[in-house]
């Protein structure tokens, strides 16, 4: 009896020690998912901050390239939509290109300049004049007109030609020019220059607010700018401002294989900036704002390192000087093939054996290079009996032609060398 009573009591100490160490180890459970919990949010948040986010897409240049300098307008692909709004195409008249005046600079001197007491005022002075400028493309199921992209753009002259990015209106089957009242009017694409990147546009009427031009050639390292514009769309964010300043005067960029100088600058510049307004303090249009930097470089893993504060405008004598050829003479003649190239070094080309020359990367559809046959791959050698180990020897050789003439390019393809002909076109043309 005292045997059995001896056992019950320890059967009971024993369950006890186990219940205890039962809810012991369960409350060390819940303890460890709690931790566990909070140690994956946190790392997720840092993970989330350390991603950049991409407002559009954007093409990566490696190698060659140590950085991605973008245009900022984004391609929007458009919505099928039943009920698509359908824009009117321009009310003006083709012939009237031929009598359209030519515009004046209006430079003046920077010991003459009235200088605004504050960003406030050079902002209420020049809003008025910059505009949204709205891409149309037919909708791909119903053939009808909707938004397809957007960029920004300015008034320079009180009888309605407006200046914006060539990118911004190239291959649009409308485009409308957005005022800050929120009026929409059709416009005149008068012509383009893709080269550059300029487009001169012409809405009907008379008394706009033009934008004093400034003196893009007398800017320093160091003055405030503000940029005007419309990003990521011409309606949520119409006319936002940023402010920074001067960052260089004059920097040669390769933007999608066209080298032009630029003037840079750290006032923020977004998607749907492009074609916009650079202002000085005096309230003048000194650039128009055209490109940014995405990335600065990348680093030993490949990773791209993304770069702040690296903008880019064209100066606003280059933009008036390819304006009044566009008005005059309705566009510029830039020989090309419709190519985009990469030098292949003798490092690149010792790797991968191949020969030294310039690799073609990309090829516009319907343009002489790819109407001749030449394909993506092909490394060209030769322009002629001239031999060429660098893109610029590709570009230099053709710009010399005239439209019309024809090339013979020597490229090695697949193990084997090929010669190509290909007749020389106008930029301007087939890039639209």
């Amino acid at each position: 009896m005292e045997l059995e009573q001896y056992h019950t009591k320890q059967d009971k100490g024993v369950s006890a020690l186990i219940w205890c160490l039962s809810i012991l180890l369960c409350v060390a459970f819940i303890a460890c998912l709690v931790m566990g919990a909070g140690f994956v949010r946190v790392m997720r948040a840092q993970s989330a901050q350390a991603q950049p986010r991409e407002t559009a897409p954007f093409r990566e240049e490696r190698g060659n390239a140590p950085a991605t300098v973008v245009p900022p307008t984004p391609g929007i692909d458009p919505v099928p939509s039943e009920q698509a709004e359908v824009t009117p195409r321009p009310t003006v008249d083709q012939s009237a290109l031929e009598n359209l005046p030519k515009m004046e600079l209006n430079v003046q001197e920077s010991n003459e300049m009235q200088v605004f007491a504050s960003i406030p005022d050079v902002v209420e002075a020049a809003s008025n004049s910059v505009v949204g400028v709205i891409h149309y493309q037919p909708n791909l199921r119903t053939g009808k007109l909707e938004e397809y992209a957007s960029g920004s753009g300015f008034i320079v002259s009180e009888n309605g030609y407006v200046l914006t990015n060539a990118h911004v209106v190239s291959g649009a089957a409308a485009v409308d020019v957005l005022f800050s009242d929120g009026e929409k009017k059709p416009a005149l694409v008068v012509g383009a220059d893709v080269n550059t990147d300029i487009a001169v546009l012409k809405v009907e009427g008379e008394d706009y607010p033009a934008l004093p031009i400034g003196d893009s050639n007398a800017l320093r390292v160091g003055e405030y700018v503000i940029a005007i514009g419309n990003p990521l769309s011409s309606y949520e964010l119409y006319g936002t401002v940023t402010f920074g300043i001067i960052s260089a005067t004059a920097r040669e960029i390769n933007i999608d294989g066209f080298v032009n100088t630029y003037l840079q600058t750290d006032a923020a510049i977004n998607f749907g900036n492009s074609g916009g307004p650079l202002i000085n303090m005096a309230g003048q249009v000194i650039g128009m704002n055209t490109a940014k930097s995405l990335t600065a470089g990348y680093d030993s893993r490949g990773n791209a390192i993304s770069a702040e504060g690296i903008g880019f405008a064209l100066p606003i004598q280059n933009v008036i000087e390819i304006a009044n050829v566009i008005l005059k003479e309705g566009s510029l003649v830039r020989p090309g093939i419709g190519v985009q190239i990469r030098t292949v070094d003798q490092e690149t080309a010792a790797e991968n054996g191949v020969p030294v020359g310039c690799r073609i990367e990309e090829l516009t559809e319907g343009a002489p290079a790819d109407q001749a046959g030449l394909k993506v791959g092909d490394i060209i050698t030769k322009a002629d009996d001239v031999t060429v180990t660098v893109n610029d020897d590709v570009v230099n050789y053709v710009r010399s032609k005239e439209v019309g003439d024809k090339v013979a390019f020597t490229v090695y393809r697949e193990g084997e060398y090929l010669t190509i002909t290909v007749t020389v076109g106008d930029m301007n043309r087939f890039s639209n």
